[in-house]
């Protein structure tokens, strides 16, 4: 019988043939991975990083040198690289021009406002000097400067500032924004009218949002031809009735119509006793001329019926205003020496003497009402009369502004307004953040906040009361001193 031959498909063959092929690249690739102590695939395979690029000012791009060395450094475990060349020696203001080029160049948005980029960049440069009373004004700024020191403008008639960091109820976003506030609404003007109230929050003005927008620019918007309207979007706070409780805000959208404003900074209230209640709301030019008048009528008396018994000068409220007229005010009621002393930037101090010529000689009690919204030139006024003993000063500690700013006048019709100096009261006490302390302490009743009457005035008018009481009896004849 013959025996049939057996043969393997031709297949099997490669078959084996792949096997023997996997088998040997394998044990390849494990004697590779044995020396690749850092990985498994080798460092000269390994892909390169992804690098973020950097556009120059000229409109080239490149890989970021320093990502880059630093991926080398670690594929290739070498020495850091040399960092790119850089200069030194470019003077500031070169590196801002080349940085305006490259937003020129190199910003989505084609067309960009050059005014404004030089504005912001000016606002930026005196934001670092850490001073917020040193600022720009743009030209429109610098205007409504000088209508409100001329004490006469178009507007709703509230003095209004800002309020640092302002968190309030959920419409205020963004939180810790600076925002402005409603210090008081003038009597009889358009936000008295419109129930706007004292440390009412402005959120918006015609729809935009008021968040980190300037004093000044806060005024430019609201201000306006007369009987046209003005939309305000405000917060206003709701203590709560319970001991404990949150707060609550309410928000309330007003639209007030602009009107005249005719700013008197002084009013005279006669009060039971021949009291004279003297209001000296800011330092502008009317204030003086307005003071003169209120001190003949307060020595002449109301209708003749003689001399007042006395002075409540109130300045609560007063947010300061022009150096001079707070030494031509204050030279009413001091005789002689400083009414305040600068520190300027060398260190030596000056000291702005009262003008004897300008002295009253009031022979009555005076007592000066002061809130936490008393600042600067009213702190000023209040320092001398208080280091002087010239006064009695009651209720709250007043703001804290000891600095004096200068006007310097741009070439484009704006201006800057710069810290050169601090001040410091007669007796040398600088108050800066610290505000003056009162004589007495009073707290602010819901009717001082209303209409001013309240516990503040009231204490103001019994001492007064009280010193006539005891220089009446100090008196060997009996009779009065005043």
């Amino acid at each position: 019988m013959d025996r049939k031959e057996h043969r393997f498909p031709k297949s099997i063959y490669g078959i084996f043939a792949i096997a023997a092929l996997l088998l040997t690249f394998n044990a390849g690739w494990a004697f590779r991975a044995q020396q690749e102590k850092d990985g498994w695939i080798p460092a000269d395979m390994r892909a390169s990083p992804v690098l973020s690029l950097v556009r120059t000012a000229n409109g080239h791009a490149f890989a970021d040198a320093a990502q880059a060395t630093t991926a080398k450094n670690v594929a290739a475990k070498e020495t850091p690289a040399k960092p790119r060349d850089y200069k030194p020696s470019l003077k500031p203001y070169e590196t801002l021009d080349e940085v305006r080029r490259a937003i020129n160049e190199n910003f989505v948005r084609e067309k960009v406002d050059e005014t404004e980029l030089t504005y912001g960049a000016i606002r930026g440069m005196l934001k670092s000097l850490g001073d917020r009373f040193t600022r720009f004004l743009t030209p429109e700024d610098y205007q409504e400067f000088q209508v409100k020191n001329e004490g006469e403008f178009v507007g709703i008639g509230a003095r209004i500032d800002l309020k640092e960091e302002y968190s309030g109820g959920p419409q205020s976003k963004p939180i810790n924004a600076s925002r402005p506030y409603i210090v008081e609404p003038m009597q009889g003007g358009p936000a008295q009218k419109a129930g706007l109230k004292k440390d009412d929050v402005i959120l918006t003005i015609d729809g935009k949002s008021t968040a980190d927008m300037s004093e000044n620019a806060v005024v430019s918007y609201i201000r306006g031809a007369r009987g046209t309207p003005v939309k305000v979007k405000i917060e206003r706070t709701i203590a709560p009735i319970n001991k404990g409780a949150d707060k609550t805000y309410k928000v309330l959208d007003l639209t007030l119509t602009r009107d005249v404003i005719e700013v008197h900074p002084v009013t005279l209230t006669w009060l039971d006793g021949r009291i004279a209640w003297l209001r000296l709301d800011e330092f502008n030019k009317k204030s003086d001329s307005e003071m003169t008048a209120a001190i003949q009528e307060i020595r002449d008396g109301e209708k003749g019926e003689g001399a007042a018994k006395g002075i409540v000068l109130d300045m609560r409220d007063n947010p300061g205003g022009l150096l001079d007229v707070a030494v031509d005010i204050a030279s009413r009621f001091v005789p002689s020496g400083p009414v305040v002393f600068t520190k300027e930037r060398d260190g030596e101090e000056r000291a702005m003497n009262a003008e004897t010529k300008r002295y009253s000689n009031l022979k009555m009690p005076v007592v000066v009402l002061i809130n936490k919204y008393s600042a600067s030139a009213a702190e000023i006024l209040t320092g001398a009369l208080k280091d002087k003993d010239l006064a009695t000063v009651v209720g709250e500690h007043s703001y804290g502004k000891a600095s004096v700013q200068v006007l310097i006048e741009l070439k484009n019709g704006g201006a800057l307004v710069i810290t050169t100096a601090k001040y410091l009261t007669p007796a040398k006490h600088d108050i800066t953040d610290k505000g003056i302390s009162p004589d007495v302490a009073v707290t602010a009743s819901a009717e001082d906040e209303a209409s001013g009457r309240g516990a503040q005035l009231q204490k103001a008018v019994a001492l007064i009361k009280q010193k006539n009481t005891t220089t009446t009896a100090a008196a060997p004849d009996g009779s009065s001193s005043n």
